[in-house]
């Protein structure tokens, strides 16, 4: 299970021990029962002007809904024990199936009105079959609403801020099962709704951080960017203790463009979350690809001192020291990561490609020599450190033998060097390889 689905397991637990029970008493299907015949009545009476414009009215409504969203799930939840469930149930299903699944034995239990499936005895979704109603919260939402704007001396304050904080952790409920079943539009409106109940005036300003973020993360996963930024932004103006908010909603400003913003919520993030990791790499990256070595290197020491034998932060480094021309740190670099690991590639073919391109230099800068003496000096210092780059390049070859740039170099190196047996070997390698066709 990913960090974001613990986290949100973490919740529903949490949520499932303090929510406030139905009004409804009696079995799921009893109240069923009960819910349909209240539901006609308080669908009739919603034209009555006598009814609907009474606060009574409206709270009714209101509780009615939010009862029949947990008609069933009230009392059936992620975890309930199998025997529990056919007890509230009345028995046995109508239809039943079974299978396994990575190591877990499934079972799908099929009712009148709700189809259940178990994981090795435990209850793992729960999915109505004809719901009394298809958007309940929602419906509860609206009624709510109308009781507060009905209630105009305040009265019935104290009930109607009961009823909205029920409905919340509702909604967080009904948000987390849309999530996990991958229903992210949905889940973000779920997720949303908190927002939108704690922003009313009889809510008193109470802010859920967490529901920000999940809701951004919601709508994220949906597709929706703009509805992502705005609610990430609000987690952050809260301060929300999560440091991949700060990752996610640079993604997200990146995805419209805006790579400055993108970077500014980073540097935030880092201030925030100095020791973060993700943040740190994805500043690295970006100060790596916007060629802004320096920047790159200091936010790259920072990162090797909670990790310092993590192989790509060395090899990183290594490579910003050659991009800056410092060789000498760059062959020191680069030899840490042989150290760390014998058969890391890129190290090996990096040295050979760097004393490659410095004899190449060099070859250039004797050319220009007029001193026939002197020209034959700087000529055999340019070969002495072609010669360096063979025995890099071979062993690039050996621990990859697939890697046509390795084989190339090495068929220039041979020929430069005129090693002929080795430059044939090499030319047979390549023709009879992947690599010719290239």
């Amino acid at each position: 299970m990913n960090k974001v689905a613990i986290v949100i397991a973490i919740f529903f637990l949490t949520f499932s021990l303090g929510i406030k029970g139905q009004t409804t008493t009696g079995t799921p299907d009893a109240n069923y029962s009960i819910l349909k015949n209240k539901l006609k009545r308080s669908e009739d009476d919603l034209n009555d002007e006598k009814k609907n414009t009474s606060v009574k009215y409206w709270l009714s409504r209101a509780e009615m809904f939010m009862d029949i969203y947990e008609v069933y799930r009230g009392m059936i939840m992620v975890g309930t024990d199998k025997a529990n469930v056919m007890i509230l149930l009345g028995g046995s299903p109508a239809e039943q199936k079974t299978w396994q699944e990575e190591g877990s034995n499934f079972e799908e239990y099929k009712y009148e009105h709700v189809t259940v499936v178990f994981k090795d005895t435990k209850v793992e979704t729960l999915t109505e079959v004809d719901p009394l109603h298809e958007t309940p919260l929602e419906e509860a939402l609206v009624a709510l609403d109308k009781a507060k704007e009905t209630d105009i001396e305040n009265k019935k304050e104290k009930n109607i801020k009961e009823d909205y904080d029920r409905l919340k952790k509702l909604f967080e409920r009904q948000g987390i099962e849309q999530f996990f079943v991958e229903n992210y539009k949905d889940s973000f409106k779920s997720f949303s709704n908190i927002y939108l109940i704690n922003e009313k005036p009889v809510m008193e300003g109470i802010v859920d951080t967490t529901m920000l973020y999940y809701s951004g993360l919601a709508a994220s996963k949906a597709g929706l960017v703009d509805e992502s930024i705005n609610y990430y932004e609000l987690a952050r103006k809260y301060n929300y203790p999560e440091p991949d908010l700060y990752v996610f909603l640079k993604q997200k400003y990146w995805e419209t463009g805006d790579t400055a913003t993108g970077v500014q919520v980073l540097e935030d993030g880092f201030k925030k979350f100095p020791e973060n990791q993700p943040i740190l790499i994805e500043l690295i990256n970006y100060y790596l690809i916007a060629d802004r070595s320096q920047d790159a290197l200091e936010y790259l020491k920072l990162a090797q001192e909670d990790d310092p034998e993590n192989i790509s932060f060395i090899f990183a480094e290594a490579t910003l020291y050659d991009k800056m021309g410092d060789t000498d740190k760059a062959l020191e670099t680069y030899k840490k990561c042989i150290l760390l690991d014998p058969q890391f590639f890129n190290a090996y073919y990096n040295i050979g490609v760097m004393y490659y391109n410095k004899a190449v230099e060099m070859y250039k800068a004797a050319d220009e020599i007029k001193d026939a003496d002197e020209y034959e000096v700087a000529k055999q210092e340019a070969e002495e450190v072609l010669h360096k780059s063979v025995p890099y390049m071979e062993q690039a070859h050996e621990i990859d033998k697939s890697e046509c740039s390795t084989m190339e170099t090495l068929k220039t190196l041979y020929y430069r060097m005129q090693l002929n047996d080795k430059y044939e070997e090499m030319k047979a390698e390549i023709e009879s390889s992947d690599c010719s066709a290239e």
